[in-house]
Parts: structure tokens; C-alpha cells; sequence
């Protein structure tokens, strides 16, 4: 509630359109260049030695990452936004936009950066081993884990969102959820190892528990945007019809 607010003028309208954009633009240039570089780091200049990165384990690739992946889909996500800036409300570029935002980009980068910082308070070794120290900068892993949350918040708050129905916007959440669970069983199956520690760790019983509280957490976040959109909508509607009134009731005190 306290950041809706920071719609609002001093004198109680809201912030002008151009302003809006100006942030808006920001934050969609800062999460393309930012998602850009990390993904070209990590793909084409970071070397892990053999004993932290076995070649045994190198079936998938860097796209058996739930991390990398959100990394390609925030990138992909914030080029079509500058897309979205330079074209109409009503452009389909502007309702891509939204769909990728309510059922992807929010819900699955949110989802990227509470886990890993969930499981690194718990225990570090169940998500990015220590050993990783010294071999992967530390720059990095905000860039990848970190950045995402002020960026979607950002990009919640500046800019426009119409969200698309639940069971279309919730059913790719959803699809999007299950696919990785399905390759991340595909790569234990074919490569004999988990992706993450914390499933090496977990037993027959927790881990379907835990894959499920994921999925539960994905939806979760799904509906936080929804719900956080809808309020923020409305604060902005109220204000824009009482923005007549006051600018009204102050031309008469003038007269």
C-alpha cells in the first residue's frame, strides 16, 4: 500500500504520464541490459574448474538451470516491453506483453529469487554451495537472483498491466511450473543426477512434497501480481477522478 502511493503528487495527483514512462523505459532498458550480459557471462566467459563442475553432470547444459532459464525469459520479456514502449495500448506487442508478464515473467522470477534466498538462509549448501567461492563472482549471482525482484516490482508499479483471464494467465503459470519439473526428472533419468542439491538431499517422500510446495509457491506469486495489479489499478483510477474535483474545488478558492 505505502509504495501505491508513490503514484501521488505532493499536492495529491498523480505523477504525469511522462514521468511514469520515463521510469517505466528505465527499468525495461536496465532489465534487458542487465539479463543480457549475465546470460553472455555465464554461457561464454565463466569456466568452473573440473572438481566444482563435474562433466558428469554436464547433460542439459546451462538450460537445465531453472536460474538460466529465468534469466533467457526475463531478457526475452523486458526487449518485448522497449517493444511494447514504442507501440500503441492496443498493439498486440502490448498484450504479449502482458500475458508474458502475469503469467511468466512476475510470478516465475519472483518465485526464482524468494527460493534461492529462502534456501540459502536455511542452509546455503542445499542451493549454492560454498565451494562455488572463489570461482563464481559474487556480482553475478545478483545479477541473476537478486535483480529480478526490484526489476519486477519496478515494472509492476510504472507500468500498465491488463492481466489476461486466470485460467489462461494460471494455466501457463502452471504449464511453464510443470515443464521444468518434468525436464529437471528427464535429466536425472538420462544424466543420473539431481539438478540441485536439495533434491540429492530429500527423501522419496519430501521431495514430491517439495516440488509440490513449488508449484504451490508459482501459483502463489500468480495471484500476488493479479490481486497487487487490480489494487494498484483502482488507486490509480480513484485518484484520476478525483483529480477533476480537487484541481475544480481549487479554481473556485481562486475566484
Amino acid at each position: 500500500i505505502c509504495l501505491i502511493h508513490f503514484y501521488k503528487r505532493k499536492e495529491g495527483s498523480l505523477i504525469g504520464d511522462q514521468t511514469m514512462g520515463v521510469l517505466s523505459v528505465l527499468v525495461h532498458v536496465c532489465g534487458f541490459t542487465s539479463f543480457a550480459f549475465a546470460i553472455y557471462y555465464d554461457a561464454y566467459i565463466l569456466k568452473l574448474p573440473e572438481h566444482i563442475h563435474p562433466k558428469s553432470e554436464s547433460y542439459g547444459g546451462l538450460a537445465k538451470y531453472l536460474t538460466f532459464l529465468n534469466m533467457c525469459l526475463q531478457c526475452i520479456f523486458f526487449f518485448v516491453c522497449l517493444l511494447a514502449d514504442m507501440s500503441t495500448n492496443n498493439s498486440v506487442i502490448k498484450r504479449v506483453k502482458d500475458v508474458m508478464f502475469a503469467s511468466a515473467a512476475f510470478p516465475i522470477g519472483i518465485f526464482v529469487g524468494v527460493i534461492f534466498w529462502g534456501l540459502w538462509s536455511i542452509n546455503r549448501e542445499l542451493i549454492f554451495p560454498a565451494k562455488l567461492d572463489g570461482h563464481f563472482p559474487v556480482w553475478l549471482n545478483h545479477l541473476m537472483h537478486t535483480t529480478v525482484l526490484p526489476l519486477q516490482i519496478g515494472e509492476l508499479l510504472f507500468s500498465s498491466h491488463k492481466y489476461p483471464s486466470r485460467i489462461v494467465g494460471g494455466g501457463i503459470t502452471a504449464l511453464l511450473t510443470l515443464g521444468y519439473l518434468v525436464w529437471i526428472h528427464v535429466i536425472y533419468h538420462y544424466g543420473g543426477f539431481w539438478v540441485y542439491p536439495v533434491f540429492r538431499v530429500l527423501t522419496p517422500v519430501t521431495r514430491p512434497a517439495f516440488m509440490a510446495l513449488c508449484c504451490s509457491m508459482g501459483f502463489a506469486f500468480y495471484i500476488l501480481g493479479e490481486k497487487l495489479n487490480s489494487l494498484i489499478n483502482k488507486e490509480v483510477e480513484v485518484e484520476a477522478k478525483q483529480a477533476p474535483t480537487k484541481k475544480s474545488r481549487k479554481a473556485k478558492k481562486d475566484i
